[in-house]
C-alpha cells in the first residue's frame, strides 16, 4: 500500500505535478523534462527522485538510436486518493487502481489495428515522422468513430421501434395494465427473468406477481420454470 505522507509530499510541488502530467501522456527522459519545464537537469532529477521514492514513478534504460541508452521515466502505478474532512471526521485513504488494457471487440478490426499502431508508436522516439503518423491515426480514428456513431444511431432507432411494437402487441392482447407491464418487461429483457428480479423492476409484491403470472400462464403467454424463472412463450 502506498504511503500517504510520501505521496502528498510529492504532490506538494507544482513542478512535480507538471512532471506527472507530462509523463501521463508518454514516458520521457531527463533532458526532455528539463527542456520543456525550463529547469536545470539537477533540479528535475531531484524531483524525479522524490516521485520515485513515493512509488509514483519507475524508470528503465532504452535504446535511443544513436549514442548511449537513455533512462526513461514513466508512471508506475494508478493511485486514487480520497480525503474526507468534516467537523466529525478526518480520513485519508489511498487505493491502487488496476491498469485497464484497451480491448477492442473482434467485430472492429480497423479500430483494433489503430489501437495496435498507437501502442507501437508510443514507444518510439519523438520525431516528425511520429507526429505525422499520429495525425494520420487521428484521421482514421475519426472515420471509425463516424461509422460507429452511425451504427449506434441505427441500433438505438431499431431498439426503440421494437419496444414500441412490444407495447402495441401487449395492449392488443391484454386488457389489464399490470399484465401488459409484465409482458413488456419480459419481452424487453430477453424473454426470461427471475421472480425476484421482476418484483423489483415492477415494484410488486411476490404474491401479486405470482397471481398475475398464473393467469398469464393459463392464457399461454408465459410459463414458470422451477418456481423461480418466468419465461415468455
Amino acid at each position: 500500500m502506498a504511503d500517504p505522507d510520501k505521496i502528498f509530499l510529492a504532490l506538494k510541488s507544482e513542478t512535480r505535478r507538471k512532471i506527472l502530467e507530462m509523463l501521463a501522456a508518454e514516458p520521457m527522459y531527463l533532458t526532455q523534462l528539463s527542456y520543456y519545464l525550463n529547469l536545470g537537469q539537477q533540479a528535475i532529477f531531484r524531483h524525479l527522485q522524490l516521485l520515485e521514492e513515493a512509488g509514483l514513478l519507475e524508470s528503465d534504460f532504452r535504446e535511443a538510436g544513436q549514442g548511449a541508452p537513455r533512462r526513461y521515466y514513466q508512471i508506475a502505478r494508478a493511485v486514487r486518493a480520497e480525503v474526507q474532512i468534516s467537523p466529525e471526521m478526518f480520513d485519508v485513504e489511498l487505493f491502487d487502481v488496476p491498469k485497464i488494457e484497451i480491448s477492442v471487440p473482434k467485430e472492429f478490426p480497423e479500430l483494433a489495428e489503430i489501437v495496435r499502431t498507437c501502442k507501437k508508436l508510443s514507444k518510439e522516439p519523438n520525431s516528425r515522422e511520429k507526429l505525422s503518423a499520429f495525425s494520420d491515426l487521428l484521421k482514421q480514428l475519426g472515420q471509425e468513430l463516424d461509422k460507429i456513431n452511425i451504427a449506434k444511431s441505427a441500433a438505438e432507432a431499431t431498439y426503440s421501434n421494437i419496444r414500441n411494437h412490444i407495447r402495441s402487441i401487449s395492449y392488443e392482447l391484454l386488457p389489464q395494465r399490470i399484465d401488459q407491464r409484465i409482458i413488456q418487461t419480459l419481452a424487453s429483457r430477453g424473454g426470461e427473468l427471475g421472480i425476484s428480479d421482476l418484483t423489483t423492476i415492477l415494484h410488486l409484491t411476490k404474491d401479486t406477481l405470482l397471481e398475475r403470472i398464473k393467469k398469464l400462464e393459463t392464457g399461454g403467454l408465459l410459463k414458470i420454470k422451477d418456481n423461480e424463472q418466468i419465461i415468455l412463450l
